[in-house]
């Protein structure tokens, strides 16, 4: 019996086995490679959101719960707008992540470096920690390898 965790994983391999990506994923694929690439995070910026939401098709897990293209925790947006965490308020930067794109890469993008000076450069560890924090999870950051090798793969950046 396959778990979902499988099924998901085939339907993710399977959805761009073609390469062909809508009109907005390819935005989002030109625009996360823009924001991270300055700071050497293009590739990884594309390869999170390919991961976390199918390059923005889907902007909302409730599990976390985390929203936009990159999959950042409400928790996470409350704290750097310096709001006091009510639902009102996780409803607030919840619709603020939907809404503002800079804003969501931002959160991402900033999480990133963090992680980075963290982790001393290791970027198998700040990937790591961008989804686990302090926790182990060598899964994720197999994903996004993987993700990496598709976007080279279909030639969705010019620079590859």
């Amino acid at each position: 019996m396959k778990t979902a965790f499988s099924i998901l994983l085939l339907f993710a391999t399977n959805v761009f086995a073609s390469c062909e990506l809508t009109p907005s994923q390819q935005s989002i694929v030109h625009f996360s490679y823009s924001y991270g690439a300055p700071h050497d995070f293009g590739l990884t910026m594309v390869a999170i959101a390919m991961e976390e939401s199918d390059l923005g098709r889907y902007r909302i897990n409730l599990q976390d719960p985390s929203v936009s293209s990159w999959g950042v925790t409400v928790s996470k947006a409350i704290k750097k707008l310096g709001w006091r965490d009510t639902p009102f308020n996780r409803n607030r930067a919840a619709q603020l992540m939907l809404n503002d794109i800079y804003f969501s890469a931002g959160l991402a993008l900033e999480t990133l470096l963090w992680w980075n000076d963290v982790r001393d450069g290791d970027w198998r560890r700040v990937v790591e920690s961008y989804n686990a924090g302090y926790g182990s999870n060598k899964e994720y950051v197999s994903r996004i390898i993987e993700n990496i090798n598709t976007i080279k793969q279909c030639k969705w950046l010019e620079e590859y």
